[in-house]
């Protein structure tokens, strides 16, 4: 299983932007960047401790920022929290990017410690984050986006297990600005979580020669679903985020508000 980010031209004037991370992430996140507009996707989906899935969005807003995390940001038997530490960091001020590179020098060492306490205390969850290929151990992904005066910004932080299992645990932190030009119609596409069944579709069907954010997005995520409905759920939430403002295209009533009082709301599920 080829889990290795690649960047993948699908013809002369279309690139996809291919991440992969491990099986284990429970969740199904699409972000599409073309020109200035960026398309948010996710599944619903959230499984807690014991594997207990309950629904929940998987964008949250914090100050301007939309931020989605792939993996278990809050591990059981730590005192780390991801999401509090997010919450934080994201709320000061400066640059998406500058509070992206603080966000990570405050969550990496703490991270860590964090997987290490689970390699000590629960060999068997931790093994879920463990496989020969490095580029496989996948401790957590944070994907933020937002505007900015200069236009809108997509990027991702990746934390990836460098350490041997039987060894104290070392991350590598990984950072992929994903970036096009102001007015380009070429999409940059990125994956996160499950995609065994995207990967699928997209060697059977066609999607860029007539391409459509939300449509993508929706067949993306809905082959995930059905292909592992135990890891992956509805309803889908899209968010689009232009220079000027954030839409939800569609959404259940968990997720945050944002300021276009025309985006339509899904019930929840």
């Amino acid at each position: 299983m080829n889990r290795v980010p690649r960047l993948i031209p699908f013809s002369a004037v279309i690139t996809a932007l291919l991440l992969y991370t491990t099986a284990a992430l429970a969740t199904s996140i699409v972000a599409i960047k073309t020109g200035d507009e960026i398309f948010l996707g996710t599944d619903s989906k959230v499984l807690i401790e014991k594997d207990v899935a309950i629904s929940q969005c998987k964008i949250t807003k914090m100050n301007d920022v939309y931020v989605v995390f792939s993996g278990i940001p809050a591990l059981p038997s730590s005192s780390f929290n991801a999401y509090e530490l997010a919450e934080t960091v994201f709320a000061g001020t400066g640059t998406i990017t500058s509070r992206l590179d603080a966000y990570d020098k405050t969550v990496q060492a703490k991270l860590q410690a964090a997987f290490e306490k689970l390699r000590t205390t629960d060999a068997r969850l931790f093994s879920r984050w463990y496989t020969e290929d490095v580029q496989n151990r996948i401790a957590m992904q944070v994907l933020v986006a937002g505007a900015e005066k200069k236009g809108t910004v997509l990027a991702m932080l990746e934390y990836r297990i460098t350490s041997q299992k039987n060894q104290p645990v070392t991350l590598k932190s990984i950072k992929q600005d994903i970036v096009t030009k102001p007015g380009s119609g070429q999409p940059k596409i990125l994956f996160l979580g499950m995609q065994d069944a995207i990967n699928d579709l997209l060697k059977k069907k066609d999607f860029f020669s007539d391409f459509d954010e939300v449509r993508n997005i929706n067949e993306w995520i809905s082959a995930e679903i059905a292909a592992d409905p135990k890891k992956v759920g509805p309803p889908i939430d899209i968010l689009k985020i232009t220079p000027k403002k954030a839409e939800w295209i569609q959404h259940k009533s968990q997720c945050p508000e944002v300021d276009d009082s025309k985006s339509k709301t899904a019930p929840a599920k």
